[in-house]
């Protein structure tokens, strides 16, 4: 699952070595993807603040807007968050144009865009203040 410039997925989706990451419901190819042992993350069990990078995956719309809205204040700074969701699948309510919805009413905005493995598409978002 690399890019075909051969960039590694965590490179590309701006994980670096020490940063403290938090990765809900992330599916086992994608895991096997990123390797956030191998790339030397502090792997958190749980959002704590502080938290610098977020990843999750989500299908549907309610929880999303639970989990942005709860992370908002525990993310650090200088940090963001992926919004994964599984393309082309018949029982997901999101796609980036409820993404983004969901995001500008949580306090979020977009800063980027990925494909995040075979079958994941993926939303970058920092809290609206750090907007440049």
């Amino acid at each position: 699952m690399e890019q075909r410039s051969g960039t590694p997925m965590a490179a590309r989706l701006g994980f670096k070595p020490g940063m403290r990451v938090w990765f809900h419901d992330m599916p086992a190819d994608v895991r096997a993807a990123i390797a956030p042992e191998r790339t030397a993350l502090e792997e958190l069990g749980c959002a704590t603040d502080g938290v610098q990078a977020v990843h999750l995956f989500a299908t549907r719309r309610d929880h999303l807007e639970r989990e942005l809205a709860a992370l908002h204040d525990l993310l650090a700074a200088n940090g963001f968050l992926w919004v994964s969701w599984p393309e082309r699948a018949a029982d997901c309510e999101l796609d980036t144009g409820a993404i983004t919805d969901v995001a500008a009413q949580k306090g979020w905005v977009e800063r980027d865009r990925c494909a995040v493995g075979d079958h994941w598409a993926g939303v970058k978002l920092v809290p609206a203040a750090l907007r440049p």
